[in-house]
């Protein structure tokens, strides 16, 4: 029997201009990919590194990089793919991952789209209600789409497939909730030997935009999340539970890693020292092993877990820079908004005890909660400077789709309920009877700037080795000050 062919597409990247273009190996469709082609002719495009060089800017103000649609649908069509499956992790990339959908299908009508990622999962009536899509995998995606696949190329229905959606005339139908994988071990590594590795490692702009050593690559060690953030969909879309890999498992990839070439990684997990003797097992095997990776956290850690030992242990394993997810320099918000608990003491007593390991400190804070207050909001941004770490992102509440902070809004009527057009932590999505928009795009950016500005003029050398990416490339280092500070200077004016 011939074998069904199925492309999985990387869509372009919608970004707000204040957001400089990062980019790395889409891990998503790289494990799907992994996982399906025991059984199927497998295919990857990720139209953001093809198309890297290319942008184009949208109605809504926004820019896009990546393959126009046209020549996305042109690709497919070229494999003679019987699925396509397009991911889509951010609400921004929708409509663009609608119009290549509904290309793919007006060209080639036995085509069969499906979309999956976090937008859909949580959008999934409002991702059906237009043409072009034929099914959503909702959630964990591995088994619903094979499944999927094994149902389509043996002509049966998939009405019961756990996890899929899809529109029967003006119904939405949807079956059970996928059980989630238990054993990550039991997954094949991503299949990076289908992406072009060798353009990621020219660009060299990965997460949080440093890097201490070329090539660098990202990894995942653990799925979901046992807390409830609520600016977060995190723990609803992996589940609200843990899962790990061994550390044996996690190690093997490293070692393929290694025999890439690979130099640098980027841990994406969400809670990667959780389990301590996990993590311990980890860093001592990349030690024993002599895998010599320098690596970083950009996605965050728990400061919680963290202590002395734990803190050598990931600096003798490669350790370069811990990021610390702190969101909030108010201890009520933390509490009673974004529902996350823990001592803003002990926050600075392990950044300071990382600092003093001979670490990096990096820092992710938001302001304007609904219900936050203009004190709360001062409070953070005092609480900002009484660290001084060494690098900071600081965002505005956005009310992403699965999120807690996404019903607060709807219930207070902040947000329209099919509001979810865009990916901007920059602009305030909604203004509350605490703090109008204007205002809060303004305290944001002061803050940001004057801080930078201060570690600079604190240690220079440390703040020009954090940022080489860009002194070593002028014009984007350029075009990040423009987009950043002036452009919204310019549009909303100084407050």
């Amino acid at each position: 029997m011939k074998k069904l062919k199925i492309c999985l597409v990387f869509p372009p990247v919608v970004f707000s201009r204040e957001s400089p273009k990062q980019i790395m190996p889409p891990l998503g469709i790289s494990y799907l990919a992994a996982f399906l082609r025991p059984e199927f002719d497998v295919s990857l495009l990720d139209a953001a590194i093809e198309g890297y060089g290319i942008e184009r800017r949208l109605d809504n103000g926004f820019l896009v990089y990546g393959l126009p649609e046209d020549e996305i649908c042109q690709r497919v069509l070229a494999l003679n793919a019987d699925i396509v499956g397009i991911s889509c992790l951010f609400s921004s990339q929708f409509p663009v991952v609608a119009k290549i959908c509904e290309k793919i299908k007006s060209l080639s009508p036995r085509t069969v789209t499906i979309v999956g990622g976090t937008h859909p999962t949580f959008m999934t009536e409002e991702c059906l209600s237009g043409p072009g899509i034929d099914f959503i995998v909702r959630g964990e995606g591995e088994v619903t789409l094979r499944e999927t696949a094994r149902r389509l190329s043996a002509g049966r229905s998939c009405e019961d497939v756990p996890g899929l959606s899809w529109r029967e005339g003006k119904v939405i139908r949807t079956g059970p909730d996928q059980r989630l994988i238990d054993n990550l071990d039991e997954l094949p590594f991503p299949a990076r030997d289908l992406l072009p590795l060798s353009r990621y490692f020219r660009v060299n702009l990965p997460m949080g935009l440093i890097c201490r050593k070329t090539p660098s690559i990202n990894i995942i060690t653990s799925r979901g999340c046992a807390y409830d953030c609520a600016f977060c969909s995190s723990c609803r879309f992996w589940g609200n539970r843990f899962r790990p890999r061994s550390p044996e498992n996690v190690l093997a990839e490293m070692e393929q890693l290694k025999e890439l070439g690979v130099r640098e990684l980027k841990f994406f997990d969400d809670n990667l020292t959780l389990d301590r003797s996990r993590a311990e097992k980890i860093f001592q095997g990349m030690i024993a092993r002599k895998l010599n990776f320098s690596w970083n956290t950009p996605n965050g850690i728990d400061v919680r877990t963290l202590d002395r030992g734990l803190i050598r242990l990931m600096k003798k394993s490669g350790c370069y820079e811990v990021t610390l997810a702190v969101e909030s320099g108010d201890s009520n918000v933390l509490r009673t908004i974004v529902n996350k608990s823990f001592d803003l003491a002990e926050v600075e007593r392990k950044a300071q005890l990382i600092k003093q390991e001979g670490l990096g400190t990096y820092g992710f804070f938001i302001i304007g909660f609904p219900g936050e207050t203009h004190d709360q909001i001062e409070k953070t941004l005092k609480y900002i400077y009484r660290l001084r770490l060494d690098r900071i992102s600081l965002f505005i509440a956005n009310p992403l789709p699965g999120t807690r902070l996404r019903e607060i809004c709807l219930e207070r009527g902040y947000i329209n309920p099919g509001e979810a057009d865009s990916l901007d932590f920059f602009q305030a999505r909604f203004s509350t009877q605490e703090f109008d928009q204007r205002w809060l795009e303004s305290r944001r950016r002061s803050c940001y700037w004057s801080y930078n500005l201060q570690l600079l003029l604190r240690n220079p050398f440390k703040f020009f080795s954090n940022y080489s990416i860009f002194i070593k490339r002028p014009f984007l280092l350029a075009r990040v000050v423009v987009d950043k500070l002036f452009l919204p200077l310019l549009r909303n004016g100084y407050k």
